[in-house]
């Protein structure tokens, strides 16, 4: 019997912190973020990019190569707008050049792109789309204040485009590399300052 007690005993002692112990609350799952929540953290992470908006004017020059025609120049015009309340941008931009300085201007590209924060991916996403030319799905990444950079794989090899934008100019160059992004030549330049 007292070998009894003494069991009883311990198996008491073990089990009083048990007892005693508050009952754990139960795990609730995370809410999601209100609308206002997830508008302002877009809002935030965009924030970098908002030298964009407005409006530009200025040229450039693009070289496709001796079989496409060589060197051209071009005038440009790109607007960069926000919406739904600033989550996203609208880049919208017209290229146009005559073929003589007589000969009317005819549009030598048109393309628009949406930037937003992309939150499964964690990153800036970046849609450029071309007229009859489809649609890119890219990052758009910041690399310092006032420089971006996106980019993409084509048949011919990878592209892409660099940003530098301060003290209201805008510079972008384009480039392409053919041995899988070791080196890279440049095929574009456009320069637009901000319009008053």
């Amino acid at each position: 019997m007292h070998a009894r007690n003494l069991l009883v005993a311990l198996a008491l002692t073990l089990a009083a912190p048990v007892l005693a112990a508050e009952p754990t609350p139960p795990v609730r799952p995370r809410q999601p973020p209100s609308a206002a929540e997830a508008a302002a953290r877009h809002r935030e992470k965009l924030s970098p990019f908002q030298v964009l908006v407005g409006n530009w004017r200025g040229d450039g020059w693009v070289d496709m190569g001796p079989h496409a025609g060589g060197r051209k120049t071009f005038q440009l015009k790109e607007t960069v707008q926000p919406h739904l309340d600033g989550t996203v941008l609208v880049v919208e931009g017209l290229g146009t050049s005559r073929a003589s300085p007589t000969a009317p201007e005819v549009p030598t590209h048109q393309a628009l792109g949406v930037l937003s924060w992309d939150e499964a991916a964690g990153r800036v996403r970046f849609s450029a789309y071309r007229f009859g030319g489809g649609v890119v799905d890219t990052e758009m990444k910041l690399l310092g204040d006032g420089v971006f950079q996106w980019g993409f794989d084509m048949p011919q090899g990878r592209v892409r485009f660099t940003l530098d934008v301060r003290d209201g100019v805008w510079v972008e160059k384009g480039e392409l590399s053919l041995d899988g992004g070791k080196t890279f030549g440049q095929f574009l330049e456009m320069t637009v300052r901000r319009a008053k």
